[in-house]
């Protein structure tokens, strides 16, 4: 006898007309064996109907007190399924109405600024009135400190000196530097001048870095000196019409030939405000480079509200305060160190510590030096964190809040616990998403929530996608199908006999009619194993792909693209919750619990997070390709205990002793960055493709680099040798355990 399907609940306060089946459906997760038939109006209309006949034959023909009449009605819908709703709402009322007053409060001040057409540098302009002499930024590893002032001042100078050179509103410059207080005053200026930044990852070489300049169109480049040997490598094949300015120590002989010296530059212009260009609250404020989900890297735009949006959806749902101190040592490259870090300082006045890169060693020594009270971080520093040696310092400091995401939940307890950290602000968001989600009372393991009770309030939600080719699952009405939370498999057939049971006491033919006619599930479906169970509980509810309703009306809805339409038009579905709608396709994979919590569970796609970057397949399978002699490669994610995201993979249709791996290791080196470089390499006869030669990968990524289940040859690159060297057994036992360090 088969294993019996478990049968998933409706949601709470709903009831579901549905039919089941004898197994998965096409597009039906395994998780579910409920399919919609029925309108949810159509349903709430039978529930109403109900209710008022309940109503009326209790008053009028068993002249019943009100009293009594009350409590037959509470009871028909406690037994209809309510007393969940009851359950939920008294669970999460508290923290429902806290994230509804903070969208509020982001909602009107959003539309107060778009009526005033207010812009970055005119809410910063009002923050320096404030406070002219507060320490604005300080850099770590020169121990310097700007005052608000000093900031303002040097952001003024670049805005004249760009002005003086020709850029005008509406042009683009490059930034390519590395963290430093200068690097915020440089795109800050650029955006008094109405010049907007294209902000260019450090790690990028070669091909993707001359990607990421030309596509900018940027008629100038500003790089810094530690920079300059990854543009001496490209700049034969720049435009001759950029303007390139190095900043930083100054060696001619180490620079493309026409860069001038930017620092001294600065020093001599003019100081004062330039004139207000034409840019309002929805304009482009600067790019920010994101692997997306296929190709090279894309330039993402930022508006204004954009950035005001995200800097203060976190300030207001932490509860953060303008005297608290940020210790910011993620790029500022990326959104998470420039707007959620940086724009603390910019918007709300907060004084910012900006580090040039994470040092686990010098973490809470810089803590306790700069009395720092907020902490940002991505999962992987967390938990290189946790395996340095316990210290001193680790207790001594002031920090009350880490803030972040990719926090994983086998690590969450221990790492706020032995750092004493008295809140953990996980949240989650893409630079071009408009469905951020924030975990603001600190939930195990989430980074956020949606309301179960008004999820019309802010319209997010997870659908199904087809496993393998991650396509959205469409009902018969064309509309995607939205996933529900597991409630507990083992308690289904107790609701709904004790749903059948209570309406037919209330004395409602027309609901036990209802309840007679609603499949219920046989008495031998209950014989779910008890290990499927516990998986269902452990997952919280069903998988499903993020997406959010877009109304380009509304700056806190709107979708802003990449500068690449293409690009945009990939990350748009239309049909989504209703007819005629759009929405934006996250490319993420979460659940939901029943308490309306979201968990981050993977990435779909080809794109997979490894060191805290994003890691694009595409591009990487390219390079590698070329690399190999134009050999067929796929590319992706494997998991390995005790690390973040997934370490990338890369299956090659070619012998393996065709391949010189010591040359190979070598040439990537200076091809790719370190987070994209392939950890594994598997040599295999063929790589089996689909009708639309697309690569299979999803038996690929299931092997794995087991030995025991890829008969192929395997590679592993080690770090200590420099190169990749087989993979066998014993090695894959000392990955497992964590003996043998990626």
């Amino acid at each position: 006898m088969p294993p019996a399907l478990p049968v998933r609940l409706p949601q709470p306060g709903r009831i579901w007309i549905g039919r089941r089946t004898t197994g998965p459906t096409p597009g039906e997760n395994r998780l579910g064996q409920w399919v919609p038939r029925r309108g949810y109006v159509r349903a709430t209309m039978l529930l109403g109907a109900s209710l008022v006949g309940v109503l009326l034959f209790s008053k009028l023909v068993l002249k019943l007190p009100w009293t009594q009449v009350g409590f037959s009605l509470l009871l028909l819908y406690l037994g209809s399924g309510g007393w969940r709703f009851i359950r939920i709402f008294i669970k999460t009322v508290r923290r429902d109405v806290f994230g509804g007053l903070v969208l509020l409060k982001v909602k009107a001040k959003v539309r107060r600024y778009l009526r005033e057409q207010r812009t970055v540098p005119i809410l910063f302009a009002s923050v320096v009135q404030r406070h002219p002499n507060k320490t604005a930024l300080i850099f770590e590893g020169t121990d310097t400190h700007w005052t608000f002032r000093q900031l303002d001042d040097y952001s003024s100078s670049v805005a004249n000196f760009l002005q003086a050179r020709g850029l005008a509103s509406g042009d683009v410059a490059a930034l390519f530097m590395e963290n430093r207080n200068e690097f915020v005053g440089l795109w800050l200026g650029m955006a008094k001048l109405g010049v907007e930044a294209a902000l260019i990852n450090t790690n990028l070489r070669r091909d993707a870095l001359r990607h990421c300049i030309t596509t900018s169109q940027a008629r100038a480049l500003i790089f810094g000196s530690e920079m300059a040997p990854a543009i001496f490598e490209i700049c034969a094949s720049l435009d001759p019409s950029l303007s390139l300015f190095c900043s930083g120590s100054w060696e001619p002989s180490t620079v493309p030939s026409g860069t001038e010296h930017l620092d001294p530059l600065l020093e001599d212009a003019p100081k004062h405000l330039p004139s207000r260009p034409d840019k309002g609250f929805t304009d482009k404020l600067f790019y920010i480079y994101t692997s997306g989900t296929t190709g090279l890297p894309k330039a993402a735009i930022v508006v204004n509200s954009r950035y005001y949006r995200m800097a203060a959806l976190v300030y207001y749902g932490f509860r953060m305060q303008p005297d608290d101190i940020v210790y910011d040592c993620l790029p500022l490259y990326h959104s998470a160190g420039n707007i959620v870090g940086i724009g603390q300082c910019l918007i709300h006045g907060m004084t910012v510590v900006i580090r040039k890169k994470f040092s686990a060693s010098r973490f809470w020594d810089d803590c306790i030096k700069y009395n720092c009270t907020i902490v940002q971080y991505i999962g992987e520093l967390c938990r290189y964190l946790l395996n340095q040696p316990p210290r001193e310092a680790e207790r001594q400091h002031r920090v009350r809040m880490a803030l972040g995401n990719g926090l994983r939940q086998s690590i969450w307890t221990s790492f706020a616990s032995r750092f004493h950290i008295a809140q953990v602000a996980e949240f989650y968001g893409a630079t071009e998403c408009n469905c951020s989600l924030g975990n603001f009372d600190s939930q195990v393991g989430a980074c956020g929530f949606n309301s179960r009770i008004l999820s019309f309030v802010y319209p997010i939600r997870l659908v199904r996608v087809n496993e393998d080719t991650m396509e959205l699952i469409r009902g018969p009405d064309g509309i995607c199908i939205p996933c529900q939370p597991v409630l507990g498999i083992a308690l289904a057939p107790y609701l709904c006999a004790m749903r059948w049971l209570f309406s037919l006491l209330c004395l409602s033919p027309l609901i036990g009619i209802w309840n007679w006619w609603q499949p219920r599930p046989h008495w031998g479906d209950l014989k779910i194993r008890v290990a499927e169970n516990i998986k269902l509980w452990e997952q919280k509810g069903e998988p499903g792909q993020l997406v959010g309703r877009i109304i380009q009306q509304d700056p806190l809805r709107r979708f802003d693209g990449y500068l690449n339409q293409g690009a945009s038009s990939k990350k748009i579905a239309e049909d989504v919750f209703k007819k005629g709608d759009q929405a934006y396709l996250t490319g993420d994979v979460l659940v939901m619990d029943e308490l309306g919590y979201l968990y981050f569970r993977d990435r779909t796609g080809d794109t997979f997070r490894w060191k805290g970057e994003n890691v694009s397949t595409t591009e990487v399978e390219g390079t590698l390709s070329r690399l190999l002699d134009m050999a067929d490669v796929a590319v992706y994610g494997v998991e390995v205990p005790g690390t973040e995201g997934r370490a990338g993979m890369a299956a090659v249709a070619s012998p393996a002793d065709s391949c010189d791996l010591e040359r190979f290791a070598r040439v990537l080196e200076k091809e790719l960055p370190l987070y994209a470089r392939p950890i594994f390499l598997r040599f295999l006869p063929e790589l089996h493709k689909t009708g639309t030669y697309k690569f299979q990968k999803t038996e690929l990524r299931k092997e794995g680099f087991d030995p025991t289940l890829v008969k192929d040859p395997l590679f592993y690159l080690n770090t200590r040798k420099g190169g990749y060297v087989p993979l066998d057994q014993e090695t894959y036992t000392r990955i497992q355990t964590g003996q043998e360090k990626l």
